[in-house]
């Protein structure tokens, strides 16, 4: 993104597509305009232009290739491709799982399910997948949407009676079928019902199928049973949090595809404050970018501190009910879960972690600790011993213990 000119008191900014400009628009328009106002001259508007070909600018995104023999499939964004997604020990499998997908479509991990938090890179692994088709195959036809948009499109097609074309569009007209959080198919019977025979259909003629979600099948509420048996047939892959190399890898590689150049100082101390969502990184550049093209001022820590304060998550408290909850995010598992007397080796161990943790830092005692966790003060005691020992001998237990803490903000 960059100033291209000034126009009828507005400051015209040139994007690289329409969901750029979009997601820019939504986002940082307040924003935009408030620093106008401060120092623009003036100037107290902000317009967009698509820009088809870079020219230059110091912040431009590479604009996308256009195929001459064919329009690139509807929804998929140019932006997401292989070649732009950070590929890290939290995302390795499912990345290596969609490139391979992409490369045969239908015969590799048919159908391919990759689940996941918010903002770590489902979606745009999904738009890899088809834009790396499209790319190889301009006559493959690419189908790419969310589950609520097949939910519309065939509400829509029931009132207006043209299930023919419905049914067309995604059974006959479909060589890849590309659905993004499918968990919000749950609980919709009629359309789970017309979702089970399209994947049938695409299924035994060897259409490839791409599906994303926050969560495993088997944890979908209200998704029949023979859709959970059809989303297994193929691979379940899950993609995680990144840690601090990664976030500041993506960082990194992100600025570099605008053009920006990012200190080391200020790419670590983005990563260092905001650990869990690749979106939210991305936003923050976007922002940081924005600031940086409009001000001049030069990008330092101090300069990204200040800009990004309003984003930046405040120092939290760290307390025996903010160490449950992280726990058991990390370990996937419920913060009742580790209150319970389940004897499951994984929930034991989250649930060791957890005591050791709040005992190393919290105030709390051991029976404090214990009450909390519903068991005597000395299996808290014994747990802290076992997890400490642990620390020191084992890699794996060393390296949990630090993600926590990092995540925790100590």
């Amino acid at each position: 993104m960059h100033a291209l000119d000034v126009r009828e008191g507005a400051l015209v900014l040139g994007v690289p597509d329409r969901f750029f400009r979009d997601w820019v628009d939504d986002h940082y328009r307040s924003l935009l305009e408030a620093t106008l106002a401060r120092v623009g001259n003036g100037l107290v508007k902000v317009a967009y232009e698509v820009v088809e070909e870079p020219s230059g600018g110091p912040n431009l995104l590479p604009a996308p290739t256009v195929k001459e023999n064919s329009a690139r499939p509807p929804r998929l964004n140019a932006r997401f491709t292989f070649a732009t997604f950070v590929v890290s020990d939290s995302n390795q499998l499912p990345a290596a799982a969609a490139q391979a997908v992409s490369e045969k479509p239908g015969h590799n991990y048919n159908p391919l399910y990759i689940y996941g938090g918010t903002g770590l890179g489902k979606t745009h692994l999904l738009h890899a997948v088809g834009n790396h088709i499209w790319e190889k195959d301009g006559s493959q036809r690419v189908v790419y949407l969310s589950s609520e948009q097949f939910t519309n499109e065939y509400v829509e097609s029931v009132r207006e009676h043209r299930m023919a074309d419905f049914r067309r569009k995604f059974r006959e007209e479909c060589d890849v079928l590309l659905i993004d959080d499918i968990q919000f198919l749950g609980k919709r019977e009629e359309t789970q019902k017309e979702f089970f025979y399209t994947f049938n259909t695409l299924y035994e003629l060897n259409k490839a199928i791409v599906l994303t979600s926050d969560t495993l099948p088997s944890e979908i509420p209200g998704l029949e049973e023979r859709l959970r048996s059809r989303f297994t047939m193929g691979l379940i892959t899950d993609i995680r949090e990144p840690n601090y190399e990664t976030r500041v890898a993506i960082l990194q590689k992100k600025a570099e595809a605008e053009r920006l150049t990012l200190p080391d100082d200020v790419a670590h101390f983005i990563a260092k404050h905001i650990q869990r969502n690749v979106r939210e990184l991305e936003g923050a550049l976007v922002k940081l970018s924005a600031i940086h093209s409009l001000s001049r001022q030069p990008l330092t820590v101090e300069f990204a501190a200040n800009v990004l304060k309003d984003i930046l998550p405040a120092n939290r408290v760290v307390d025996v009910e903010a160490i449950q909850r992280e726990v058991a995010r990390y370990y996937k598992v419920t913060v009742e879960a580790l209150k319970e007397d389940r004897r499951h080796k994984a929930l034991a161990h989250a649930r060791q972690v957890a005591m050791y943790l709040c005992r190393k830092l919290t105030k709390s005692s051991f029976p404090e600790i214990a009450s909390r966790f519903n068991k005597d003060h000395s299996t808290v005691i014994a747990s802290v011993r076992k997890v400490e020992g642990s620390r020191e001998t084992d890699p794996t237990v060393k390296r949990e213990l630090d993600d926590l803490e990092e995540k925790l903000g100590v």
